[in-house]
């Protein structure tokens, strides 16, 4: 399995995790940190290490007390998820999908739904943001803004997708790709968008 794959893994098997947690109120008061922890460092929230760092693979762990990549990836995409989690219940409305939802394809479902004739240029504007950050905290700060906004539109995203892109996105040389997926998501027609 390459490093990508293990990281969807590991934060899709959290989300399952916290799921099935959500009858007890275990599950909600983790919900509840992983929010509190939301545009903090990997390790600046000690009541997260549990939650995030439990059952994480060895070789993801950082040797020196620099967050690695793949703890940056998995802690921004299971505190994002929260963060889009809040307000629906874990159970029955989980913000967190199986589908191949990409960044740009939750994007491209925004634009669908919206009745604002400049809906696309807003959206690609909010995509370039996030797309030109320099760093992981500024991606991770666009795209908390838009979890807030896919949230109101009832629109999911998948999670673990998201933290494999993020982990690439952190190598300088397949940024760009990343970047290309997720424009190719949102200008992608579906089978579901060509039948309407």
């Amino acid at each position: 399995m390459s490093k990508k794959s293990d990281i969807a893994k590991f934060v899709s098997n959290k989300i399952r995790l916290l799921q099935a947690m959500s009858e007890t109120g275990n599950g909600k008061a983790e919900l509840a940190e992983l929010r509190k922890g939301v545009g903090k460092v990997p390790g600046e929230f000690p009541v997260l290490y549990g939650v995030i760092l439990e059952d994480m693979p060895e070789d993801f762990f950082s040797n020196n007390g620099v967050p690695t990549k793949e703890e940056w990836a998995c802690y921004v995409a299971l505190t994002l998820f929260a963060w889009h989690q809040q307000g629906n219940d874990l159970k029955t409305d989980c913000m967190h999908t199986d589908e191949k939802v990409s960044l740009g394809t939750a994007l491209r479902r925004l634009k669908n739904v919206s009745e604002d004739s400049n809906a696309e240029e807003r959206i690609l504007k909010k995509m370039q943001a996030v797309i030109t950050a320099t760093e992981i905290k500024g991606v991770e700060q666009h795209i908390r803004s838009l979890t807030r906004i896919f949230s109101n539109n009832r629109i999911k995203l998948n999670y673990a997708l998201l933290a494999a892109d993020l982990y690439e996105w952190q190598f300088l040389e397949s940024r760009n790709i990343v970047g290309l997926r997720w424009g190719q998501d949102f200008y992608r027609i579906s089978k579901e968008e060509e039948k309407k």
